[in-house]
């Protein structure tokens, strides 16, 4: 029951942080929202840079929507190149300037009966909790 860990930010649309940011923490993550009714799934997704992210983009479903953006410090990962790794591993979306922005966007977006979900990084989750 950590704040942060699956933490419901709103329900509807069902909007889920959660600051996973490793493999394994990812694979649960990935089943939690496979085991969620929704229609479309909203990915906020911002990562660091000093980390390998390619173990993770793979684990990532394909068929989401895709908000790319970089946590507001240093070490994060610029939403660019992100969405660059990204796009090697067919998830698609667009680049927004802070997380803040793609969380709105995302949110704009989704219809009642979607999942957005934030995450990728403890320090994007800190940005909408």
């Amino acid at each position: 029951s950590l704040i942060g860990r699956w933490t419901i930010l709103n329900k509807s649309p069902l909007t889920v942080c959660d600051t996973g940011h490793n493999v394994d923490s990812i694979k649960l993550i990935i089943q939690q929202i496979k085991e969620t009714p929704h229609q479309q799934l909203h990915f906020i997704l911002g990562m660091v840079n000093d980390k390998s992210i390619d173990g993770i983009l793979a684990l990532l479903p394909k068929n989401a929507t895709y908000y790319f953006c970089k946590p507001n410090i240093p070490r994060g990962l610029h939403e660019v190149d992100l969405q660059s790794s990204a796009e090697n591993f067919h998830l698609v979306g667009d680049t927004y300037d802070s997380v803040h922005e793609a969380y709105l966007k995302a949110i704009s977006d989704a219809d009642i009966d979607d999942v957005v979900f934030v995450g990728g990084s403890t320090f994007v989750v800190a940005e909408v909790i």
